[in-house]
């Protein structure tokens, strides 16, 4: 009879913790109704000598009843009312469990010093920067954000997202406040928007929406803080927005 029923259904109920002598049996409770121990040995085709130990575990979790009388009848809950006290149980574990792990380890993990902290550096030198912002550039997946002055000087070998964007797919914005024969020639690139807006202070690149390298400085003295701080780049994501749609 147990065979009645699908393998998810058994596969599920082992999930949830029962062992297959307990669902088999509870699987043949709710097939059979109210019966006694020795009836549902055989309904289950479970060892006589076990099926009191199962039942016991089973009316323990929740799963059945019994109800006195000579011999003891088991019934089963039903399903809907099983999960309901079980979802019940689980929660109150987990929250035991929480409250535990948090008073103990959390204190522990944060004495010792190991917190994931972002990592925030600081790049001094246009080539240094500019070294950087290739290596980011390397890494992106889905979509690059550029802001910078202007295109002269080392910046012009920014040049070198052609190659990449067309093998990639890559989505790349710049904003920039001057143009030259670098604008245009990544104007006809596929996936290239470019807007130009006056007055542009310092630059940075946008990788991902998950790490960001804002650029300062002025033609003598360039340096740069690269971060992956979620809050820090979700402001640089937010401040370009706000700048290439006004």
């Amino acid at each position: 009879m147990v065979n009645l029923v699908s393998e998810k259904v058994k596969n599920t109920l082992k999930d949830l913790g029962l062992t297959e002598y307990e669902t088999r049996a509870y699987i043949a409770l709710v097939r059979v109704g109210p019966t006694t121990a020795r009836n549902l040995s055989e309904k289950s085709d479970l060892p006589h000598s076990r099926i009191y130990d199962v039942l016991s575990d089973l009316e323990a979790r929740g799963w059945v009843e019994s109800q006195s009388g000579r011999p003891i009848r088991y019934r089963a809950k039903s399903p809907s009312e099983a999960m309901r006290l079980f979802k019940i149980k689980q929660e109150e574990k987990f929250k035991e469990s929480n409250e535990i792990i948090q008073q103990e380890l959390e204190p522990l993990y944060e004495k010792s010093g190991e917190m994931e902290k972002p990592d925030i550096w600081t790049i001094r030198g246009e080539t240094e920067v500019i070294s950087k912002i290739e290596e980011l550039v390397a890494s992106a997946e889905i979509e690059i954000l550029v802001s910078v002055p202007s295109f002269s000087g080392k910046f012009s070998e920014l040049k070198g997202f052609i190659p990449l964007l067309r093998t990639r797919d890559l989505s790349l914005r710049i904003l920039t406040s001057g143009g030259d024969e670098h604008i245009k020639e990544l104007e006809k690139v596929p996936g290239v928007e470019i807007k130009c807006r006056e007055p542009l202070y310092g630059g940075g690149v946008i990788i991902d929406g998950r790490e960001a390298l804002i650029v300062l400085g002025n033609s003598d003295r360039v340096f740069g803080i690269w971060s992956d701080d979620v809050a820090l780049v979700k402001f640089a994501e937010e401040y370009f927005e706000y700048l290439w749609n006004n």
